[in-house]
C-alpha cells in the first residue's frame, strides 16, 4: 500500500516539476515581450526623463530585493496588464537621496493604495521625506482613494493630501487591534495534541495551538506595544497636520472612519478630486501624459564613484532557518566576505525578522562576532527584530531602532504534535514499530505520546538554549548579570521606546543613524554605501528552488512509510 502511495506521490511531483520547467521556458520566451509591453502600456504612470517623482506604494513593502524577479504575473501573461511591486525600502532610500539633488525632479507624488508595511518602516520613509524636503525645497503630494491609519500616517509627511471625493472614499481612523485565531478546540476535536516546550511567561508564539485566548502576560505585552504605536501615529499626525490630539483620540470613540467630506472638514485632507482630474496639472503643455519620473529612471543614473572606502549594508529580512529567507548557508559566506574585504570599513546589519531556527541564528551570530573583531558592526532594526532577529543583533557595537520597532522576545519555544488519536480513533489507521538500539530510537515520534523522561529531556534542551541566549545578550549588551537579562527577557517583546529604556537598544533612529554611527566608529569622512547580499539571477534562484524540492523528496523517499514524512516535518520545525 505504501509503495503504491509513494509511487503516486512521485508521479504527481514529476508532473508538477514538468509543468514548472515548461512554465519557465514559456516565461523565458515571453519575459522580454512583457517587459517591453510593461514599459509602454501603463498610461497612468507614463515615465518622462524629468518631471515629478512618482512613488506608487501598495502591496507588500520589503526591505531589499536580493533575488531578481521578472515583472510578470498570470494576469499579465494573459491580458498584458503589468503589475508592479512597490519599491523596496532600499530603493526608496537611494531614490529619495538622489532626487534631493536632482534638477530633473520637480517634487514627489505618493500614490497610496493597500500598503502592507510595518509602522517602523513608515517612520523611516517619513524621515527620508523630511530630509528630501529640507534639501530640495520642493513639494510633496499624497493621493489615495482610501486611507488606512497606516497610509494616512505616511501621507501626513506630505505638504498636500488629496483624496477621491465620492462614495467609497474614506479615512479609516478607529484604532489598532491585534487578533489571532486559536486552534485548541479544533485540534481537540480531531484528536491532535500539541506539546509545548518554552522558557518565559511571555513567549507566546504557540498560544494559538495550546490556548483558547491570549494569556494574560501576552495581553499585557500586546497592549503595551499597540499603545506605543498608536501614540506615535496620533502624535505625528497631530504635529504634521496641526490637528488637536484630543480630536484624533476622540474620533475613535464615535466613528469607524471619516468620509471624504468629513476628512476634508476636519483638516485631514486638503483637496477632494478624482485622480484623472487632479493629475492633469502634471501634464506639460502640448503633451498627453503627466511628466512622471519613475524609481527606475532615478536608480539607472549611477552616481560617480566618490570613495574607495565602503560601508556595507547587510540585509537580513524574513524568517531564519535552513529553508527560509535568512539561512546561515547563504548569509554566513556574505558576512565572511565582508570581514575579509579591505575596502569595507564598517558594516550595518539591517534586521527585519521575527526569528526562527536556533541553529541558523547561532551560526549567523558567530560569523558576526568574528566580523566585529575586525571592523565596526552596527545594527539597524526595521519593523521587527525579535527572538532570532534579536539573537543575531545582540553582539553589535551599537543597536539602532525605531520607536515602533518590535524587538526583544528573548526566549525559546518548541512545539510537537501528537497525531496518534487522529490516526487510530478518527480515521481508523493503526501503527506499530520495532525498536533496536535503545528506547529513545523513535524520540519525538508524533504517533505516540511523549513520555515524562522525554518531556524532561526536551525541556532541558529548551532551557539550555535559553541560557545561551541570555549569555549572548549579556555579553553583547554588557548587562551586569544573567539575572539582569532574565528580568527583561522571558520571551517578552518590547517597542523600541521601551527597549531603549531597558538597554536592549542604544539609539532611536533609522538606517541613516546607523550609517552615521558606522562612519564614526570607522573614523570615515568620505565613503560609499553598498548593499548586500548582491542580487542573484533568476536562474540561480530557480536552481535553489529545484534543489530545495529535490532535498525534500530525497528525505521523504527515504522514509519506510508515509507518516514518517509528517514526523520529519515537525522535527525540523521544533525550535522557534
Amino acid at each position: 500500500m505504501w509503495r503504491f502511495l509513494r509511487l503516486l506521490i512521485a508521479l504527481i511531483l514529476a508532473f508538477f516539476l514538468t509543468m514548472l520547467i515548461g512554465g519557465v521556458l514559456i516565461v523565458g520566451a515571453l519575459t522580454s515581450g512583457i517587459a517591453i509591453k510593461a514599459s509602454s502600456s501603463d498610461k497612468s504612470k507614463a515615465i518622462s526623463k524629468e518631471g515629478w517623482l512618482y512613488l506608487p506604494l501598495s502591496g507588500e513593502l520589503r526591505e531589499y530585493e536580493k533575488d531578481f524577479k521578472p515583472s510578470f504575473s498570470g494576469m499579465e501573461i494573459v491580458f498584458g496588464s503589468p503589475t508592479d511591486r512597490p519599491p523596496t525600502m532600499e530603493e526608496l532610500r537611494l531614490t529619495l537621496e538622489r532626487a534631493a539633488t536632482s534638477d530633473k525632479v520637480k517634487g514627489i507624488i505618493l500614490h497610496l493604495g493597500a500598503l502592507s508595511a510595518q509602522p517602523a518602516q513608515i517612520q523611516q520613509i517619513g524621515r527620508w521625506l523630511v530630509a528630501y524636503k529640507q534639501a530640495a525645497k520642493k513639494p510633496i503630494y499624497a493621493y489615495a482613494d482610501y486611507f488606512s491609519e497606516l497610509t494616512y500616517y505616511l501621507a501626513s509627511y506630505a505638504d498636500t493630501i488629496v483624496m477621491y471625493p465620492r462614495s467609497g472614499a474614506s479615512l479609516e481612523w478607529n484604532g489598532l487591534v491585534s487578533q489571532s485565531i486559536f486552534y485548541k478546540r479544533f485540534l481537540e476535536k480531531w484528536g491532535i495534541k500539541p506539546r509545548l516546550f518554552r522558557t518565559g511567561a511571555y513567549k507566546s508564539a504557540a498560544e494559538s495551538f495550546t490556548d483558547e485566548q491570549y494569556s494574560e502576560s501576552n495581553r499585557i505585552q500586546l497592549t503595551a506595544l499597540l499603545e506605543d504605536v498608536w501614540s506615535t501615529l496620533v502624535d505625528t499626525v497631530a504635529q504634521r497636520r496641526r490637528v488637536a490630539i484630543d480630536s484624533l483620540r476622540r474620533w475613535t470613540e464615535s466613528r469607524i472612519f471619516l468620509s471624504a467630506d468629513e476628512a476634508y472638514a476636519a483638516g485631514l485632507v486638503d483637496a477632494l478630486t478624482p485622480w484623472p482630474v487632479w493629475v492633469k496639472q502634471f501634464i506639460p503643455e502640448g503633451k498627453d501624459e503627466p511628466a512622471f519620473v519613475g524609481v527606475k529612471q532615478i536608480l539607472d543614473e549611477k552616481p560617480k564613484k566618490s570613495s574607495e572606502n565602503k560601508i556595507a549594508i547587510l540585509y537580513a529580512e524574513g524568517t531564519i532557518g535552513p529553508e527560509e529567507d535568512i539561512s546561515a548557508e547563504r548569509l554566513v559566506p556574505v558576512i565572511n566576505k565582508l570581514a575579509r574585504e579591505d575596502a569595507v570599513k564598517a558594516v550595518v546589519l539591517r534586521v527585519n525578522s521575527p526569528g526562527g531556527a536556533v541553529l541558523d541564528s547561532d551560526k549567523i551570530a558567530e560569523a558576526l562576532r568574528s566580523l566585529k573583531s575586525k571592523k565596526p558592526l552596527i545594527v539597524s532594526m526595521s519593523g521587527v527584530a525579535a527572538s532570532g532577529g534579536y539573537y543575531i543583533s545582540a553582539l553589535a557595537d551599537k543597536i539602532v531602532s525605531e520607536s515602533t520597532t518590535i524587538t526583544g522576545s528573548i526566549g525559546v519555544i518548541g512545539l510537537l504534535f501528537d497525531f496518534r488519536e487522529l490516526l487510530e480513533k478518527r480515521i481508523e489507521l493503526r501503527t506499530d514499530r520495532v525498536i533496536v538500539g535503545g528506547r529513545y530510537a523513535d524520540f519525538m515520534n508524533p504517533l505516540r505520546e511523549v513520555t515524562p523522561e522525554e518531556n524532561a529531556r526536551l525541556q532541558a534542551e529548551i532551557d539550555q538554549i535559553y541560557e545561551e541566549f541570555l549569555g549572548l545578550v549579556r555579553e553583547g549588551r554588557r548587562y551586569p548579570s544573567r539575572d539582569a537579562v532574565h528580568a527583561i527577557a522571558q520571551g517578552r517583546v518590547w517597542s523600541g521606546i521601551d527597549a531603549k529604556q531597558i538597554g536592549l537598544v542604544d539609539t532611536l533612529g533609522g538606517i541613516e543613524t546607523a550609517i552615521a554611527l558606522a562612519a564614526q566608529a570607522a573614523s570615515l569622512k568620505d565613503y560609499e554605501v553598498q548593499s548586500y547580499p548582491e542580487p542573484s539571477s533568476f536562474i540561480e534562484r530557480l536552481l535553489r528552488q529545484f534543489q530545495k524540492a529535490e532535498g525534500w523528496w530525497a528525505k521523504i523517499s527515504r522514509q519506510p512509510y508515509l507518516p514518517d514524512a509528517i514526523q520529519l516535518y515537525w522535527e525540523e520545525l521544533r525550535i522557534r
